[in-house]
């Protein structure tokens, strides 16, 4: 198990300068006194020998060897190492500000193209390619989910990330730094405090940096890549995850934000129905694209007794209850509308009168059970069917659903009518 801190590797490595340095030192003394003793030589050969000289050698000896070790201690290794600290100093400078200029431009290319995300499809999209570049291809992954409680729905995958490298947890608040809202590093996957989505012991020297996605405040994800225990680029790297985090959340605070927003301009706030306003554009769309589809109306029978007698919270369950027997029996591109009070319309898009009289019999048939379950007074629906062949105008079919939506109510109401057929369209209906 290593415990030794991620600088631990620059304070080993400065071990041997030391030692070149006290073995360049015996070296430059060693030449200097060969030196001398040679050029004495010389000198003794074109002098005659006189009782100075041996002197003279000794003294000069000597100096030098007191000279030389002050001066290689007292200025040249101050110099040098004046000059390798500064050359180092440069270096690191230079790697930090590179790393700045790659951080800036990480920030300046992943925020002009999250400007032009719509939705969050394209926000995935460009995520896995800003994880890409942030990583530098490190095996990284991503990973989404709608709230912090919610189910992790999206996992992006980048580099080569095996299965048991891949993070487990099932919902961001699962993981610790999603709710303590700040990144880290874990450096070690062998120790006991080791990120739980490391999945155990994936190899002895392995280690991650991992920071959250926080969208409108929430923690719904985070963003991770592993590396190698004790290398020091890990904190480098969790920078660049910090940024794309930090631009990937926001866009999606504002996309969302934005669904929100329409989705409660669209809804009907008691039932969660849709309004009158998302029928008719619905009814637009289908008449612009050329789709047949069917109209209903739906009214529940004797809604003003519901509401007198048990309290107008009684009648608001009611309606909520009937939007909840229908939704599971209808199609995804089907649209319930709450149109007015208690009056409902239904729109099912490539469907006949036919259809939708079978789909509001279902309705009928669960309802009862439906109201014994919740705890509501049973009620009862009336139905009015139309399709394109009473009229391709939406206006004229609700008309023609509506008339026989009273039909339904002066025949006794608990019924489904469908709209008669004017003779008129029966002739031109092939």
């Amino acid at each position: 198990m290593r415990h030794e801190p991620l600088s631990s590797p620059t304070t080993i490595a400065a071990l041997p300068d030391v030692r070149d340095d006290n073995r360049r030192l015996w070296f430059v003394l060693l030449a200097v006194i060969t030196a001398h003793a040679f050029v004495t030589a010389l000198f003794w050969s074109w002098l005659p020998l006189s009782g100075w000289a041996p002197q003279l050698f000794s003294s000069s000896v000597v100096l030098l060897t007191l000279i030389v070790p002050a001066f290689w201690f007292g200025i040249y290794r101050p110099i040098t190492r004046s000059f390798a600290t500064a050359r180092e100093g440069a270096r690191r400078d230079l790697d930090a500000l590179q790393e700045r200029l790659r951080v800036h431009d990480l920030d300046v290319r992943l925020t002009a193209a999250l400007n032009i995300a719509e939705d969050e499809t394209a926000v995935l999209r460009i995520a896995h390619q800003a994880l890409a570049i942030a990583t530098d291809g490190a095996p990284a992954q991503l990973l989404l989910a709608d709230s912090s409680d919610g189910q992790i729905r999206h996992s992006l995958v980048v580099g080569n990330l095996g299965d048991d490298a891949r993070c487990v947890i099932n919902r961001p608040c699962d993981c610790p730094l999603v709710r303590r809202g700040m990144g880290t590093v874990f450096e070690d996957s062998m120790v006991l405090s080791a990120c739980r989505g490391l999945n155990g012991p994936i190899a002895a020297d392995c280690a991650a940096a991992c920071t959250p996605i926080t969208v409108s405040g929430n923690g719904v994800g985070m963003v991770r890549a592993l590396g190698t225990s004790g290398d020091p680029t890990l904190y480098r790297l969790l920078q660049s995850l910090n940024t794309a985090a930090h631009h990937i959340g926001s866009r999606l605070s504002v996309i969302r934000s934005m669904a929100a927003s329409e989705r409660k301009a669209a809804t009907d706030p008691l039932t969660g129905a849709a309004n009158r306003r998302s029928a008719e554009q619905r009814l637009d769309e289908l008449v612009h694209s050329g789709g047949s589809y069917a109209v209903v109306m739906i009214d529940i029978d004797h809604f003003k007794l519901v509401n007198d007698r048990h309290g107008h919270e009684v009648g608001d369950r009611a309606l909520k209850l009937l939007v909840g027997t229908m939704r599971p029996l209808m199609r995804g591109e089907d649209l319930l509308c709450r149109y007015g009070g208690e009056e409902f319309l239904l729109v099912l898009p490539s469907a006949d009168a036919v259809a939708a009289g079978e789909l509001m019999q279902r309705v009928r048939n669960a309802l009862p059970g439906a109201c014994v379950h919740d705890g509501v007074p049973v009620f009862t629906i009336s139905a009015g069917i139309a399709s394109e062949r009473n009229g391709s105008n939406p206006q004229v079919q609700l008309r023609a659903a509506d008339q026989a939506l009273y039909q339904a109510k002066r025949d006794g109401r608990d019924r489904v009518v469908l709209a008669p057929v004017p003779e008129s369209r029966m002739l031109a209906t092939p």
